[in-house]
């Protein structure tokens, strides 16, 4: 069995944090486990320095720092496969109540409303989060990170709008508006200059940005700018009295 000296222990660990493993922990253990492999396999006759370099290849596939990018992954993700689940698991929930609800809602069935709602609800508030923390995970240009937490707010923002509209909220055409124009004028564009920029996203840049664009102004020529105001009835021998100027119902008293 080799044994090493205090110099070749010292010259394994410089070479360790020459090679980026940072965390201390982490490089005497990876001290510990290329020492292991160097004692039990070494001869005496072999070049220590030449044995040492095929071994340390043995725990990366491209370089050393794989291992410490690996373990920081494992420590900040560490319920990364729960977290993965629980998307999946929301997004069905939600597909399922946004399919349902809206059959209940043509149907005019009780629960449309309360389905629907729910189905916001996770979507907005589980699904989106959650695949926007997983997918930034993936990805390591700032740019991306940055349309993926784009494309997740005007999501959010779609189910606020919707919300709205259920609950006919006083301000719903306001922020139906609104979500429509930051889509069309700050994510898209967004969107469109991040990936065009890569030869090889170009192509599929380019038909995405023409899907979003005919899909958002589709739903902007289905929007009224303003509401529009009931028309008198042809024939109607009396206003209502809710229709009525003061001075109207005035003159109705005291007649």
């Amino acid at each position: 069995m080799y044994c090493l000296s205090e110099e070749q222990i010292t010259y394994i660990l410089d070479d360790i944090r020459r090679n980026g493993v940072e965390t201390e922990d982490l490089q005497l253990n990876l001290l510990d486990h290329v020492c292991c492999i160097i004692e039990q396999s070494l001869k005496e006759n072999d070049d220590f320095e030449e044995f040492y370099k095929n071994a340390i290849k043995q725990f990366y596939r491209k370089e050393l720092r794989e291992i410490e990018l690996e373990t920081i992954d494992l420590l900040t993700f560490k319920h990364y496969y729960a977290m993965k689940k629980i998307m999946l698991a929301a997004g069905t929930v939600s597909a399922i109540g946004f399919i349902v609800g809206s059959f209940f809602k043509i149907m005019h069935w009780p629960g449309a409303g309360a389905l629907l709602f729910m189905s916001i609800l996770v979507f907005s508030l589980l699904f989106l989060p959650l695949m926007v923390i997983l997918k930034i995970k993936e990805v390591s240009a700032m740019r991306d990170k940055v349309i993926l937490v784009m494309g997740a707010l005007v999501g959010i923002l779609y189910c606020l709008s919707m919300f709205s509209l259920l609950q006919q909220w006083s301000y719903k055409h306001e922020l139906w508006l609104c979500t429509l124009g930051i889509t069309f004028f700050v994510f898209i564009p967004t969107f469109f200059l991040t990936g065009f920029r890569k030869p090889e996203t170009r192509v599929n840049t380019i038909v995405s940005t023409i899907l979003l664009i005919a899909v958002t102004s589709i739903q902007f020529t289905l929007t009224t700018l303003r509401a529009k105001e009931k028309a008198p009835q042809a024939g109607s021998a009396q206003t209502s009295v809710a229709e009525k100027t003061p001075l109207e119902k005035t003159i109705s008293k005291m007649s």
